[in-house]
């Protein structure tokens, strides 16, 4: 009655296939884990340098501007090649894609250990720049496409948290592992977790049940045309919610001392609110199979921080109540993370041209990352910490429409 279901890269199944398109085997979790944590490892490395930065200073004589390319380069590789790796991904493979990628994180942080200067690190950082976004145009189309159609949306959203982990658990295992064996160990674990999950994710994939060959292309690299104008929509309002959420992490700590903070506390603050998206997103797991719900949860996830941002950078409010305030925002914009996510596969226009949009999720949200603090700072230098709040506004007020436009094209 339902016809012969296809699987998500497009072939056709037999009906001893159909119920693993409906729901993942029992062996498929340790492949799902896999993808999560190969997530995770990357977000892992956009701070590492931030976390490694005093002694690597001290010892290496390198200067705050080169820390802070350093720092920014891992995001630079995502807003320049995103959409572009999602394509060449779909060609190569996509599980070849994620193995390969934490096989170059791995290189990458071996490479940086040995480093001596400058030039050795960003030739590196460069390479893991590349297997940052190899990971994070693949692992959530693996996800999707595995899963199942009822567990691909709740998986996304779980999925979503990827970054706020992989940033605390970045920041405390490389600062851990620096304070006892100094840098260079800290970046060897490093490559020593990126080789051992690469070769988990291995054998992960074969007792799956994948028939695909990892040594050559599977039926999912066929890319079959442009993603949808919808993902392009979705992609930009995600690039508008991470230029408000990471320039507001990283004003916070200033705006916090301004009310009498210590710096260790104002950190502290500062961690809880990036730690806060991962409710916000979690809670989207509950409700993305209410398609009624979506509208007015993204206009909540959008508009709330917009009114929060004149709380935050309020002049003359207690630094408790800005910290609050910075928690309850970022909350909120976990939503709209953890949707956008969760949603992407339906909007992307094909299961070929996932990867594509998750590229371009990842192209947008880069370059906010990028642009946020450079950009409230500014504005705030010159206009006071009300035009910051009225640019955070802005962007919230901006993307909404962009968001509500791509799910009225799902």
């Amino acid at each position: 009655m339902l016809g012969r279901l296809m699987d998500s890269t497009g072939i056709d199944l037999d009906a001893s296939q159909q119920q693993r398109a409906i729901r993942p085997a029992a062996g498929m979790w340790p492949w799902l884990l896999a993808c999560y944590l190969a997530g995770v490892l990357a977000a892992a490395q956009i701070g590492k340098f931030a976390a490694l930065a005093p002694p690597m200073v001290r010892e290496l004589g390198l200067g705050l501007p080169t820390m802070a390319v350093l720092i920014a380069l891992i995001e630079a590789g995502g807003s320049l090649l995103g959409v572009r790796a999602g394509r060449a991904a779909q060609r190569f493979g996509l599980a070849r894609s994620m193995i390969v990628a934490l096989l170059l994180l791995a290189m990458a942080s071996f490479g940086e250990s040995r480093a001596e200067g400058a030039p050795a690190l960003i030739a590196w950082r460069l390479i893991e720049a590349i297997g940052y976004v190899g990971v994070v145009v693949s692992a959530p189309v693996l996800i999707a496409n595995r899963a199942g159609p009822r567990l691909a949306p709740v998986l996304l959203t779980v999925w979503s948290t990827f970054v706020p982990v992989g940033l605390a658990v970045g920041a405390w295992g490389h600062g851990a592992v620096a304070d006892a064996a100094g840098w260079r160990a800290a970046t060897q674990a490093s490559a020593a977790a990126a080789l051992l999950l690469a070769l988990a994710s291995i054998a992960a994939y074969r007792s799956s049940g994948e028939r695909a060959d990892l040594a050559r292309p599977a039926a999912e690299s066929t890319v079959d045309g442009p993603m949808a104008p919808a993902a392009w929509y979705l992609a930009a309002a995600f690039g508008g919610f991470a230029t408000l959420g990471i320039g507001v992490l990283a004003l916070l700590p200033t705006v916090l001392a301004a009310q009498g903070l210590g710096v260790a506390e104002a950190g502290r603050w500062t961690a809880w609110a990036s730690f806060a998206t991962v409710p916000g997103s979690l809670f989207i797991a509950l409700i993305v199979r209410r398609p009624a719900w979506h509208r007015p949860l993204v206009a909540l996830a959008l508009l709330l921080p917009a009114l929060l941002m004149f709380v935050v950078f309020g002049a003359s409010m207690p630094a408790a109540t800005v910290g609050f305030a910075a928690l309850l925002l970022n909350a909120a914009l976990g939503l709209f993370g953890g949707l956008a996510f969760a949603l992407l596969p339906q909007i992307a226009g094909g299961p070929q041209r996932t990867a594509q949009a998750y590229g371009a999720l990842a192209q947008f949200g880069a370059t906010g990352s990028l642009a946020g603090p450079p950009l409230l700072a500014a504005v705030a230098a010159h206009a006071g910490w009300a035009g910051a709040a009225w640019l955070g506004c802005g962007l919230a007020v901006l993307s909404l429409p962009l968001a509500l436009r791509a799910l009225r094209r799902r």
